[in-house]
């Protein structure tokens, strides 16, 4: 009886490293028609994108920026500052908008040595994101929230204002509320 017993444990352990040694390469299979599939996808959405991106055009860029930050009516470009990569636009309603592939820690810091006070003249113009950034409104846009064509026709927009921010992953908009000078 012992005997028949070792067998069978025996058959047991053999039947257990042959289906371990078969579920193993079936999983190899399996992760390889996963890549094979990924790749055919990611290859159908490019060539899909890539046949349509012809067809993606913003007529209006300035209505575009200001539909995308919830819309505002731009009344036109302030400035544009390409060490920064941003633009900036007055609005019909006392407010800058900012516009800038950066995100707000990175763009204070690339304005940082751009807007150190120099004398009278730091006086005469306003920094980009006003004299108190706290109080500075961001809002992200990005494909998540503002389309699937979003970093196409941001690189449309772009271009046609003049920024080589290229076809951006996302845009930061930057509400900054004018305060009036004193005298």
């Amino acid at each position: 009886m012992d005997l028949w017993a070792v067998a069978t444990l025996a058959a047991m352990l053999m039947l257990g490293a042959i289906l371990t040694l078969y579920n193993s390469r079936q999983a190899s299979a399996l992760r390889e028609m996963e890549q094979v599939l990924s790749d055919w996808y990611l290859m159908q959405v490019a060539e899909r994108r890539e046949k349509a991106r012809q067809a993606v055009q913003v007529a209006y860029p300035l209505a575009w920026l200001g539909q995308q930050a919830g819309g505002v009516s731009l009344t036109g470009l302030e400035r544009k500052l390409e060490q920064a990569q941003a633009i900036s636009f007055l609005t019909d309603n006392a407010t800058r908008l900012v516009v800038s592939p950066l995100s707000p820690d990175r763009l204070k810091r690339v304005l940082k040595p751009l807007e150190a006070r120099n004398g009278k003249v730091a006086n005469l113009v306003d920094p980009l994101l006003g004299r108190n950034p706290r109080k500075v409104q961001v809002e992200e846009r990005s494909i998540l929230n503002a389309g699937e064509w979003f970093d196409v026709e941001a690189g449309q927009v772009g271009k046609a204002l003049g920024v080589n921010w290229g076809e951006p992953k996302r845009l930061y908009f930057y509400r900054v509320h004018l305060a009036e000078k004193k005298a």
